[in-house]
């Protein structure tokens, strides 16, 4: 996700690394320890389905305390829709 990459790379996340199979896709952000519950790494996952349309269908860290797993995201509009808002929580979450 191309578009996420300007805002997670500077504050330590590495380049998403993005698998699709089938109407299922995923894409993973890794950081390292910084902030992490039990000191691995920390992840942002961000799961899609192609419903028709591809979607964001799950946003969730692993490696933070179970309360901060999911982070809300627009259920409702296209993907554009959904990654912009999925922007404007990480600049809030992450800043």
């Amino acid at each position: 996700m191309p578009v996420l990459d300007p805002i997670l790379n500077p504050i330590g996340f590495a380049p998403g690394q993005a698998g699709a199979s089938g109407e299922q896709g995923q894409v993973i952000f890794c950081r390292d320890s910084k902030d992490s519950a039990d000191g691995g790494c920390v992840d942002l996952v961000v799961d899609l389905g192609a419903v028709p349309d591809w979607r964001i269908t799950d946003v969730r860290y692993w490696g933070y305390p179970a309360e901060r797993w999911h982070l809300p995201f627009l259920h409702e509009g296209d993907l554009a829709a959904q990654l912009a808002q999925l922007v404007r929580t990480l600049l809030g979450d992450l800043a």
